[in-house]
């Protein structure tokens, strides 16, 4: 019999695997496509964590600044480990303000953020333009915050799968249907009309989560696209679009929230609205010249936050979904919680606020 069980193979069920096959667990993974081909092919890299408390609640907040601590300590692990550098970019992220409305809401994050002890300052629009000169010159305001980041998200999702199977885990393409439960436990799973036995069960199948569990999560669909040219050095943010550098040569605009069920398509209607929104912020990126557009389907919550902890039907069956935007951002911290759990240790954050029992879940 399998130790663990992790049904999905994105950025939270790969890390998932990796961090328990390490702690010596057998692992199996199972998912419907191959690994990393859902929402972690499609995101856009952020790691950033910096909102209003309306948008982001402080334990979100804390989860977030963790994870995103995380990273470089996993991305020289993971070089370590294979031989190979995963791209990853500290450059900071400006958060910018057009109008008046967008200053209001720059400053309540700037107040939240110090009084939490969060490295995040003021600049001046002509700090700004002096710090990415492709900016719009009539931008209101901006913050800026040093230690945000970006990261390739296909090759580390693909590296840790590496790095994963490397370490023990096995990665099967099959589908899982559902969850068998006996006698208050997870017994296994149901896949192909086969049941597999394992003392414990992960569920990280993202927007797929809720066809094999009964868990709130659906699938909320995100379209992006690549444009040619490097015209910024930082990820750049406002209240309404994303630009984000892609290596060296590109540059990525994104991007949409949209209910459309499980469609992953791109529209014309979509990507036109990426579009005025971005170049809001920069009016030189008008004329780039278009690469590719992708969609994706982040796995929705109906109070946005994640879900991560015990099933109450099933204390062995540890729900790991519902990572909504930042499944790229939470996959270390989530994965670490995921191991303290199985291995009998206690989390090392309170996950109450993340439970997959929570009353904001059923409201």
């Amino acid at each position: 019999m399998t130790d663990v069980i992790v049904v999905g193979a994105g950025i939270i069920g790969a890390t998932c695997a990796w961090r328990l096959t390490q702690s010596g667990m057998s692992v199996k993974v199972f998912d419907r496509s191959t690994p990393g081909s859902e929402a972690s092919q499609a995101a856009l890299g952020v790691l950033t964590f910096h909102g209003r408390p309306d948008l982001m609640p402080r334990p979100m907040r804390e989860l977030a600044q963790r994870s995103r601590d995380y990273y470089p300590a996993i991305i020289d692990e993971l070089e370590q480990t294979l031989g190979e550098r995963v791209y990853y970019q500290q450059e900071g992220q400006l958060i910018i303000g057009m109008n008046a409305d967008d200053l209001k809401s720059l400053e309540e994050t700037l107040r939240v953020n110090l009084e939490e002890g969060i490295e995040l300052e003021r600049a001046t629009v002509e700090e700004a333009l002096m710090l990415e000169p492709n900016l719009n010159p009539g931008i209101a305001g901006a913050l800026y915050s040093p230690n945000d980041a970006w990261v390739d998200n296909t090759a580390l999702t693909q590296a840790i799968v590496s790095a994963a199977q490397q370490a023990g885990a096995v990665f099967e393409q099959v589908e899982v249907t559902s969850v068998e439960i006996s006698n208050g436990q997870a017994a296994g799973v149901h896949a192909q009309d086969t049941m597999y036995e394992a003392d414990w069960v992960v569920l990280a199948a993202g927007a797929w989560s809720g066809q094999i569990w009964d868990v709130p999560v659906r699938p909320r669909r995100g379209q992006a696209y690549t444009v040619e040219g490097s015209y910024f050095k930082r990820v750049i943010h406002s209240p309404r679009a994303y630009i984000v550098p892609k290596g060296e040569n590109q540059t990525m605009l994104g991007a949409t929230v949209e209910d459309v069920g499980f469609d992953a398509t791109n529209t014309p209607d979509g990507l036109g609205s990426i579009s005025t929104r971005a170049f809001e912020i920069s009016p030189m990126l008008e004329t780039s010249t278009f690469v590719e557009a992708w969609a994706g389907l982040r796995p929705g919550t109906p109070d946005d936050l994640p879900i991560i902890g015990p099933d109450a039907e099933a204390p062995n069956l540890i729900i790991a979904t519902g990572h909504f935007r930042n499944g790229i951002l939470l996959a270390p911290i989530t994965a670490e919680l995921v191991r303290q759990i199985v291995v009998g240790g206690t989390p090392s954050i309170d996950l109450s606020g993340f439970s997959p029992n929570r009353k904001s879940l059923r409201d």
